[in-house]
Order: structure tokens, then C-alpha cells, then sequence
């Protein structure tokens, strides 16, 4: 674990914030062997040649906040000066502390941890990204990776009302990218009335059969939503990928709370991201988490 300082929160929108806190001298456990075989004559070369680790799109991080719990972050962003960033919503105990910290203020920080989004090979006729509330978060760290490879995808955003839709002000310059964003809330308050999933069947009327032979889709927000955006993705053949989200202690496959039915797949470390293909083999996706104790509740 890294104990590291915040040095920057915004204020996103209802009962969410974004930290940022620098990771520049995190390195890979290669470097971290490297360097402890050299010697003191190498040590300086060895220093310079760090190889320095960045999260990728997807990943998550085990936040520890002094004193009250430590919990699993998804990263939302980073740059190449190791400043990383997670975006956190006020739900419990440890995210209400985590709210009450000032700029200046301490965490412990390990990881990352877990497998990533996919990044296309070629531009695809047709990308979309499809977050709800919180699920944002890894997905705008996605969108970030897309222009730099020049993709072009359109990004749907749902969200219970107007108070809780999630960086507009960095997705303003998506259209000059030749990439789009909508939003919908349940309220209609903002955007469309109805649901991402509503919003996404709507837009798929756009696209002829031969764009979508070649679409691929995104995820990740409550996983009702999901689930909906899946099945509406196996019926037009669309492969999909969704970030899923589970009960977890250690981030590293010990506490097996997020194990997911009937494969035993763990979400800290065979996730959190599953593909189509595994996820029509998941009974629990869409239907049951587990509790503290292991316990499986219906979601």
C-alpha cells in the first residue's frame, strides 16, 4: 500500500467528488526487481529507466481510508505526471469519510488491480459506451483512451435526475471528435426521459445491419441496466463488454465475496470486466451479489 496525499477534489454533481492524488513513483514489480538487483553503481541509470505503471480503462483501486474501512475504486482518470483519479459517490460509512477529507489529507492506495476494457484494433462502424450513475467513472477513463486512438463512439448516459449526471463539462469537447454523447434521466430532467437502455434501442435504429456486424458496446453503471443492454445486444449479435461490480475485502482473490456463479470467477481478478461469451455463462449476472458474509442476496 501506498499512503498518498489528496491534492485536488471537485465537486461532479450530487453526492459525488472526484479525488486526485499523485502515483508517480508507483512502478511495476518488474522495475521493483530490477532495482533490487542492481548495484550501487547502476543504481542511477536503473532510477532512470523506472518503468512507471498506469491504470488502464477498467481498472480499480483498493482505497483505504485511515481509521474507518478500506474499499475498491475505479480510476477515472490519470495523466503522464502520475496524477490518478477517483470519482466517489456518498453511499456508506467509508464513502461519507472519504467525502469529509480536505485537500492535504492522507489515503492508502494499492493496485491496480483486475483486467481492463478492450481497446478496437480498427475503427469500428459503430461504438458505444453506455453508463449509468456512477458507472461513469471507468468509462470516461475509456473515452479518454478512445481519442487517443483517434476513435470515433457515442456515449449514452443515464441518471435518476439533473443533479446527478456526471461530467458534462469533459464531455463537451467529445463532438469535436466526431463522437456524441446522450444523456436521459428517469425524471426527464435532463436529456431524454426514460432509460439508457431506452436510449440505446432508439439509437441502434440509426445504424443499418452492416454497421452493426461490426458495433461493439461498453458498460458498466447498476447492473440491472446491464443486464438489459446485454440482452438487447445478444438479440442483434453485438458483442458487448460490462464492468461489473462486487462485495470485496481484499482486491486480490483471497475473501471470495465477489465470486460470481455457477464458474467461480472472481471479479477482483478474473474481472472486473467480462465479455459477452463469459457473461451468458454467469446465473448471478443481472440477478444475485453476495453480502458481507457471503451471502447471496437478489439484486
Amino acid at each position: 500500500m501506498k499512503t498518498v496525499k489528496i491534492h485536488r477534489i471537485e465537486e461532479e454533481c450530487k453526492d459525488i467528488k472526484t479525488f486526485t492524488f499523485n502515483l508517480s513513483n508507483l512502478q511495476s514489480n518488474n522495475s521493483q526487481s530490477n532495482n533490487s538487483q542492481s548495484n550501487n553503481s547502476q543504481s542511477n541509470n536503473s532510477q532512470s529507466n523506472q518503468e512507471h505503471i498506469h491504470p488502464l480503462p477498467g481498472q480499480f483501486v483498493m482505497v483505504w481510508i485511515p481509521g474507518v474501512d478500506e474499499i475498491p475504486m475505479s480510476v477515472s482518470d490519470y495523466d503522464e505526471k502520475g496524477n490518478w483519479s477517483i470519482t466517489v459517490k456518498k453511499v456508506g460509512n467509508a464513502t461519507e469519510a472519504l467525502h469529509n477529507l480536505a485537500v492535504g489529507d492522507y489515503i492508502g492506495v494499492r493496485g491496480p488491480f483486475g483486467n481492463s476494457f478492450s481497446i478496437p484494433t480498427h475503427h469500428k462502424k459503430a461504438l458505444f459506451l453506455i453508463g449509468g450513475g456512477i458507472g461513469m467513472a471507468p468509462l470516461k477513463l475509456l473515452a479518454k483512451e478512445f481519442l487517443k486512438h483517434e476513435l470515433s463512439f457515442s456515449i449514452i448516459e443515464g441518471a435518476k435526475e439533473n443533479a446527478e449526471i456526471l461530467y458534462e463539462k469533459d464531455f463537451e469537447s467529445l463532438s469535436h471528435h466526431s463522437s456524441t454523447i446522450f444523456y436521459c434521466t428517469d425524471d426527464g430532467s435532463y436529456g431524454k426521459k426514460g432509460f439508457a437502455s431506452d436510449i440505446f434501442i432508439e439509437h441502434l435504429k440509426n445504424y443499418s445491419k452492416e454497421d452493426l456486424s461490426d458495433a461493439y458496446v461498453y458498460t458498466c453503471g447498476p447492473e440491472k441496466m446491464m443486464f438489459e443492454i446485454f440482452k438487447i445486444c445478444e438479440q442483434r449479435l453485438i458483442p458487448l463488454e460490462a464492468s461489473l461490480e462486487r462485495m470485496m475485502r481484499c482486491g486480490c482473490g483471497l475473501c471470495g465475496l465477489c465470486a460470481l456463479d455457477p464458474l467461480g470467477l472472481l471479479v477482483c481478478k478474473d474481472g472486473p470486466v467480462f465479455t459477452s461469451e463469459t457473461l451468458r455463462k454467469l446465473e448471478d449476472f443481472g440477478s444475485y451479489k453476495r453480502d458481507f458474509t457471503g451471502n447471496k442476496l437478489k439484486i
